[in-house]
């Protein structure tokens, strides 16, 4: 069994720029796992565990996916709860083509069983995830919460395995499919 999630990967200096960012939250009192910077990604569809035999599968129908390339931009930094945030993240700027691809990649992979997502696509780059949360989070926040920016371009999705150990998860690409202008 592997543990499979579809993914885009960032660029080098995005991810540098949340070094700043982590370093910022260190000042709360919350209890937070940073994200290793090389780790960070946008996830388009989580899997799950998954067959050996459904693997193949996977890699096959996901090849057959088309889009074009595309851009993005990085958005403000926030969390997904004003009440009881788990998660510190980056907003993603979208114009509409991530939330496509995501919805492809959703409705095809349905066709093998997968059960499709409940909740509404919502790109984004996990910086940190709350273990414990404290107010003077979002304190920490407002300082860094327009410190990053750039454009993410987007020319391929990547099929990625994820291993959990206990220093963290490690991800290992299986698939890069390339997006392609469409005739």
């Amino acid at each position: 069994m592997v543990r499979l999630f579809v993914a885009i990967d960032l660029p080098d200096d995005i991810r540098e720029q949340f070094r700043d960012v982590q370093e910022g939250l260190r000042s709360s009192r919350a209890r937070l796992t940073l994200v290793d910077q090389e780790s960070m990604h946008i996830t388009l569809k989580f899997i799950g565990e998954v067959s050996g035999s459904a693997l193949s599968q996977i890699t096959e129908l996901l090849q057959t996916i088309e889009a074009s390339p595309f851009s993005m931009e990085v958005g403000l930094i926030g969390t997904n709860s004003q009440r009881a945030p788990r998660v510190v993240w980056a907003e993603v700027d979208d114009p509409g083509q991530c939330r496509a691809l995501a919805e492809s990649i959703d409705s095809s992979l349905a066709s093998l069983g997968f059960e499709p997502e409940k909740r509404k696509f919502r790109p984004h780059i996990t910086i940190a995830r709350v273990r414990q949360f404290h107010q003077s989070l979002f304190e920490a926040l407002a300082g860094v919460a327009s410190s990053c920016s750039g454009t993410i371009p987007v020319r391929e999705f990547i099929l990625k395995k994820s291993e959990l150990t206990p220093d963290g998860p490690i991800y290992t690409d299986i698939l890069h499919v390339p997006l392609r202008e469409r005739s």
